[in-house]
């Protein structure tokens, strides 16, 4: 799903932090949303994530519904078993393009 004018682009690597909650939430965001106005294709390094509440996988699912809307190629590297089955638990492994059995 990228945006005919921006292929080729080099992506925009963002490394998710060990921990993805409602602490780190608001930080989340805010990277995010910067990310989208810059309308690069995204990859999203998430090997190093060993907890994940609801927020941020909530911020992930309006990241990616909103890349999707603009034509942005939004992608994981590495995601952890943490992540995926997170994820899954709350039936989202679809939605953020995570293969909860990888």
């Amino acid at each position: 799903m990228v945006d005919a004018e921006h292929t080729g682009s080099t992506p925009q690597r963002i490394p998710c932090e060990e921990s993805l909650d409602i602490s780190t939430v608001k930080e989340l965001h805010a990277l995010l949303v910067q990310v989208l106005a810059a309308r690069q294709p995204v990859v999203l390094e998430g090997a190093e994530v060993t907890r994940v509440d609801t927020a941020a996988l909530q911020v992930l699912s309006a990241f990616f519904q909103d890349a999707r809307a603009q034509g942005i190629s939004v992608c994981w590297q590495a995601p952890s078993e943490t992540l995926r089955r997170s994820a899954a638990l709350l039936d989202l492994s679809a939605l953020l393009e995570l293969d909860p059995a990888a």
